[in-house]
C-alpha cells in the first residue's frame, strides 16, 4: 500500500451522475481513493507509484456476484448436460473428490482468472472445504464474500453422491455454516465476507430455509441461492409445496434485503413483484443459461427485473458451468442475448450491464458504500483498460461504453489495484506465482478424473 496515482485516462466512475473523466486521474492513500478528478488538478498529489493511463480507461474493478471457486478444476465436465445430471451426475461426485489441497488449489486457480480479466471482487455461493477458499482470497489479495452450500434433504429423483461434505442434517449445517461466518466474515481488514448460503431447492427443507433466515438476519449478512435456475427446479417444487419457488420462500415469511438469488430463469411476473416488494438481491449469469439451457434468455424476466428496478448483479458461476470468467464477455452475453430473444434491439443497453458488473455487484452484496464506483472515500478497487488494440478502435466518446462492453475483452485489463493494492501490474500478477498454481492445478485435476465414477471420451479421435 501508500500513495499511488493513475493520470491521464479516461475515468469512468460508475458515480450517481455516472460521470466519464477526460484526462481524469484517481489518487489513491493506502486503501482508500483519495480523490478522483482532471489530470491537472491533482497534478500535486505526491505518490510513490505513479501509473500513466494515456490511451487508457480506468474504471472501477468489475463485481463477479456469482462464481464457484471450488469447480474450478472441473472445466470440461459439465459440458452438454441439463441441469439435474450437470449437479447430480458430473459435479457432485467431481465435489466429493476434493481435497483440502485440490479445493484450494481451485480457488488459487480461480482467482487468477479473475484477477487476470478485471474483476476485483467475488461473491462465492459455496461449495465445501471453504476454508481453503478463504485461504486463497487472503494470498491472491481479491476481495470477495464465501459462504457454505447448504443442504439436508435428498431424494430418490435428486440423490446425493455418498461422502459429499454437504449432505448433512439441518442442525449439523447450521452449525456449520455459522461457524464459516464466525471464523471469515471481516477477515483481511474486511476485506474477505462471509454469509450463509443454501445449494438448490431439492435439497433445503422449509425448517433450513427458516434456520438460515433467522441466522441471516442475527447476524447481519445475506443469503446465497441458487433458485429458480430452471422450469424443470420450478416444476419440482410446486408439485410438492404448491408453490412456485418465491411464492413458497414467501408463504415461509423468509424474503427480505438479505436474499441474494442466482439464475432466477423461472420466476412469473407476480414474483417479481414480491422481489421488488422485499428488496431482494436477483444475480444474472447469462454465460451459464447458454451453455446450459436454463431459460434465463428465452423465458426469463430480466428486463422486467430492471424496469422494476430490482437490484440485477451479473456473474460468471464457473468453469464448468459457464466455462468463462471474463466479465467482459458476461456484460455482451447480458447486453445481446435479450435483444435476441425478444427482438427488441434497445431492449438492455450497454451501459445498463456495466452497472449490473459494478455497482449493481455491490449493491447486490451490500458493499455498495464501499466498492463499484471511484468514489472520493471508497475503497480503491481500480483496472486500467488498455484501448490502443485493435478490437478498440476506431474509439468515441459516443460509444466508450458501447465499445468497452460489445468490444473490450477480459485481456485488455493491464492492471489491477485491491484495496489500495497492486496485484497486477503490465498482466503481470504480483501476488502469487501463477507458472506454479497451473502446474500443480493441472495435476490435481488429472488425479481427480481418474478417481471419477464416470469416463468422459473426446467426441474427435486423438492419434
Amino acid at each position: 500500500m501508500g500513495r499511488i496515482l493513475i493520470k491521464n485516462g479516461t475515468v469512468i466512475t460508475m458515480d450517481p451522475r455516472r460521470r466519464i473523466i477526460r484526462d481524469g486521474a484517481v489518487a489513491i492513500e493506502n486503501d482508500r481513493i483519495l480523490d478522483v478528478g482532471k489530470a491537472d488538478a491533482l497534478k500535486d498529489f505526491q505518490a510513490e507509484t505513479v501509473f500513466d493511463a494515456k490511451d487508457r480507461v480506468v474504471m472501477p474493478g468489475l463485481v463477479d456476484a456469482h462464481c464457484h471457486n471450488v469447480q474450478m478444476l472441473a472445466r470440461g465436465l459439465g459440458d452438454e448436460v441439463d441441469l439435474i445430471a450437470w449437479c447430480y451426475d458430473r459435479i457432485y461426485p467431481y465435489e466429493t473428490l476434493l481435497s483440502d489441497e485440490a479445493t484450494y488449489l481451485s480457488a488459487l486457480l480461480c482467482q487468477v482468472e479473475m484477477i487476470r480479466t478485471g474483476s476485483t471482487t467475488v461473491t462465492d455461493p459455496g461449495g465445501y472445504k471453504m476454508d481453503n477458499v478463504g485461504r486463497a482470497l487472503a494470498e491472491t489479495g481479491m476481495r470477495g464474500i464465501i459462504a457454505w452450500s447448504g443442504m439436508d434433504q435428498w431424494s430418490d429423483d435428486r440423490p446425493l453422491c455418498e461422502g459429499l461434505p454437504g449432505k448433512l442434517n439441518t442442525e449439523e449445517t447450521l452449525k456449520v455454516e455459522e461457524q464459516l461466518v464466525k471464523d471469515w466474515n471481516g477477515r483481511e481488514g474486511g476485506r474477505i465476507r462471509a454469509c450463509y448460503g443454501l445449494r438448490v431447492e431439492p435439497n433445503v427443507s422449509d425448517a433450513l430455509y427458516r434456520g438460515i433466515n433467522n441466522l441471516a438476519k442475527r447476524d447481519g449478512v445475506m443469503i446465497e441461492m441458487h433458485a429458480a435456475v430452471n422450469k424443470d427446479q420450478v416444476e419440482w417444487v410446486k408439485k410438492r409445496t404448491g408453490h412456485t419457488v418465491i411464492e413458497h420462500m414467501k408463504s415461509l415469511g423468509v424474503l427480505g434485503d438479505h436474499w441474494y438469488l442466482i439464475h432466477m430463469a423461472a420466476i412469473t411476473d407476480e414474483e417479481v413483484k414480491m422481489l421488488k416488494d422485499n428488496d431482494c438481491r436477483v444475480i444474472h449469469v447469462p454465460g451459464a443459461t447458454l451453455h446450459g439451457a436454463y431459460g434465463s434468455a428465452s423465458a426469463g424476466k430480466f428486463p422486467e427485473l430492471i424496469d422494476m428496478g430490482v437490484t440485477v448483479a451479473l456473474g460468471c458461476d464457473s468453469s464448468a458451468a459457464n466455462n468463462s470468467l471474463d466479465m467482459f464477455r458476461a456484460m455482451y452475453e447480458a447486453a445481446t442475448v435479450h435483444k435476441e430473444a425478444r427482438i427488441i434491439p434497445d431492449l438492455i443497453s450497454p451501459e445498463q450491464a456495466l452497472e449490473m458488473a459494478t455497482i449493481g455487484g455491490a449493491r447486490a452484496a451490500h458493499w455498495e458504500n464501499e466498492i463499484g464506483s471511484l468514489e472520493k472515500g471508497k475503497k480503491a478497487d481500480v483496472i486500467i483498460v488498455e484501448t490502443k488494440r485493435s478490437n478498440w478502435v476506431p474509439l468515441h466518446e459516443f460509444s466508450l461504453v458501447p465499445t468497452l462492453v460489445y468490444s473490450g475483452e477480459g485481456a485488455d485489463v493491464e492492471t489491477s489495484i485491491i484495496d489500495g493494492r497492486v496485484v497486477m501490474e503490465k498482466r503481470k500478477i504480483k501476488t502469487v506465482n501463477v507458472k506454479t498454481i497451473l502446474r500443480r492445478a493441472q495435476r490435481a485435476t488429472e488425479k481427480l478424473v481418474k478417481k471419477l465414477p464416470y469416463k468422459l471420451e473426446p467426441k474427435w479421435p486423438f492419434e
